[in-house]
């Protein structure tokens, strides 16, 4: 009778012991998948910022702003102001009437 009570004894312990390990193991794993959850959401919202940035991209080439700015930043070309432009006419038969 004494021998079946440390038997007992033990087999509880064990199984405590046991169910520690695979508590401890279960919120290892949660916190790893937490972290790549995380990563996969950054990831995720780059990608998205990337998308926005290439469809802006594309249809800024589509609608030619791309080719103005070009101009401005590489030919150094500005736009006047046409308030104040002054027009020449320089054909002879209008400057006659």
């Amino acid at each position: 009778m004494r021998s079946e009570w440390y038997k007992r004894s033990f087999l509880v312990f064990l199984m405590v012991f046991i169910s520690g390990l695979f508590e401890i193991d279960i919120h290892f794993k949660k916190r790893e998948y937490f972290k790549k959850y995380q990563s996969l959401v950054q990831d995720k919202l780059q990608l998205e910022i990337d998308w926005r940035k290439i469809q802006i991209t594309l249809s800024e080439t589509s609608s030619g702003l791309s080719l103005e700015k070009d101009a401005q930043v590489k030919a150094k070309m500005i736009i006047l102001d046409p308030s104040l432009a002054k027009i020449m006419i320089l054909n002879d038969q209008e400057t006659k009437k």
